[in-house]
């Protein structure tokens, strides 16, 4: 048989086909993210998304030939959008780099254990919970509408005419019971909806059928099987070949996350640093993302390389290597430059904060923007550290080795420094998204074990400056927050 799996990122659709479990064939649409800092805004469209990926579908379904074909799906999580009764979108997608809700948490934060320890979600505004408050309170809502909680609910809808979504990617919208498995009444009660309003919700491995219409537009028999398969963490998780729960996984996209694979789901106390989601096939994905990871080195070169970056498209080079070369002219620590990394407006783990700003802090005269780049690649590791050293505290194991997938992994220096702050090797192994890989391993019911491409090992000598670095970090990020600047 054939798979053509498709995941939904932040900016791209990509797709690969597998014959046999072999991908043989990709393709990817770019997807527009329209934020405006001022107002807070980040959104997209669900019908450009839409149209995205049956794009992507249209490309590669017809190199399936004659072997019988099913579509599965990964997307991104915490999105939130409103469909009327004609099934049309009523608003666009609020993504989770929207900020809008963060007014609104007071009374999401009244109930913030409790809900914690219900939904896996600590009270946050990314979630779709608060953007559904928010939302009301702007009277969007009227009687007949539905909720899209990701970028993959108006996608199902589109290909199978069916308002549903997998336990996976719904575990990241503050509004299922994770445990349960089934809408969670605290927090229904807490948005004043209705279950009818969501999703009906499935195990991501199981069939539904291609509608007649998008069969039509597609050029496939109706009735082909869609699953809608895993979140793109879950399936992150599983691309990058992390099985057990002593090894981590870590993902370095637009954003960023650490993240360990369970069978049994483990809380946080009353501080909340980690999220618990559902992961399909009765395991968990206990971790945390931040909103900055990738997007901080695309910062770096429109800001800091202006001009390389020109030349590199010029030369058909690799942005990348731009970073590479200035990252190996400063050496572990920066010169003692700190900078936290909070640019994209917020951040969600581990400091929940919509007002958090990015700070560069020791700036002298003998820094270079060599040192600047460092200094915030090192801060995105540190907040990873920091979400996995609390993971620890409550139950993780020590992981034996961490291995890394996403676009920006293909930053060698950035895998390097993630080894040395973490103190433990990083394992790389590039190729076609490991979404994609994760999705058709999960679909086939296969294991999806990768050896390492590449191998970095921890350097003790960096290692033992960057734990100094991170107390110092700490430090920061706590004067900062006790005098409300973060």
């Amino acid at each position: 048989e054939a798979l053509l799996a498709v995941d939904i990122g932040t900016t791209n659709v990509k797709g690969s086909l597998f014959l046999s479990g072999v991908p043989v064939t990709s393709s990817s649409r770019r997807i527009s993210l329209a934020i405006d800092p001022d107002l807070g805004s980040a959104e997209q469209d669900p019908e450009e998304i839409a149209q995205a990926v049956f794009s992507v579908i249209r490309e590669l379904a017809p190199r399936a030939g004659d072997r019988a074909l099913s579509i599965a799906l990964s997307s991104q999580m915490h999105a939130l959008g409103v469909i009327g009764e004609d099934g049309k979108p009523k608003s666009r997608l609020l993504t989770y780099f929207d900020t809008r809700a963060a007014p609104l948490l007071g009374e999401v934060e009244k109930a913030g254990y409790d809900l914690y320890l219900e939904t896996g979600c600590p009270p946050l505004h990314v979630y779709p919970l608060a953007k559904i408050l928010f939302l009301k309170s702007k009277g969007v809502i009227e009687r007949g509408d539905c909720f899209l909680i990701s970028a993959k609910d108006y996608v199902a809808l589109k290909l199978t005419g069916e308002h549903a979504l997998d336990f996976s990617t719904a575990s990241g919208s503050q509004l299922l019971n994770v445990t349960k498995l089934r809408w969670s009444s605290l927090a229904l009660s807490l948005a004043g909806v209705e279950e009818e309003m969501l999703p009906r919700l499935l195990e991501g491995s199981e069939a539904l059928s291609l509608s007649p219409e998008a069969a039509e537009t597609l050029g496939l028999p109706e009735g082909t099987a869609v699953h809608l398969g895993l979140s793109d963490a879950a399936a992150n998780q599983l691309g990058v070949g992390v099985e057990e729960d002593t090894e981590l996984a870590a993902n370095l996209g637009t954003s960023a996350a650490v993240r360990v694979l369970t069978r049994k789901p483990f809380f946080d106390d009353e501080r909340m640093r980690f999220f618990v989601y559902y992961a399909g096939g009765g395991r968990w994905l206990v971790g945390g993302a931040v909103n900055n990871g990738g997007i901080v080195l695309d910062w770096c070169l429109r800001t800091l390389a202006e001009a390389e970056l020109e030349y590199s498209k010029l030369a058909g080079d690799n942005p990348f290597n731009i970073l590479d070369r200035l990252l190996q002219r400063s050496p572990p620590g920066a010169r003692g430059l700190l900078a936290l990394p909070f640019i994209a407006g917020g951040e969600r783990f581990p400091i929940r904060s919509p007002a958090a700003r990015g700070v560069i802090y020791g700036l002298t005269y003998a820094h270079t923007r060599a040192d600047i780049v460092r200094a915030l690649v090192e801060g995105v590791a540190f907040n990873l550290k920091w979400i996995y050293t609390a993971m620890l505290e409550r139950g993780a194991k020590q992981a034996s080795m961490v291995r890394v997938g996403g676009g920006a992994a293909s930053l060698a220096s950035w895998r390097q420094v993630l080894a040395d702050v973490l103190g433990t090797p990083v394992c790389y192994t590039p190729g076609e998204d490991a979404a994609l890989r994760g999705l058709q391993a999960y679909i086939s019911g296969s294991l999806c074990r990768r050896e390492c491409s590449e191998l970095h090992q921890p350097s003790e000598h960096s290692s033992r400056i960057y734990e100094r670095v991170f107390e110092d970090y700490l430090r920061l990020c706590s004067t900062l927050r006790s005098g409300s600047w973060l």
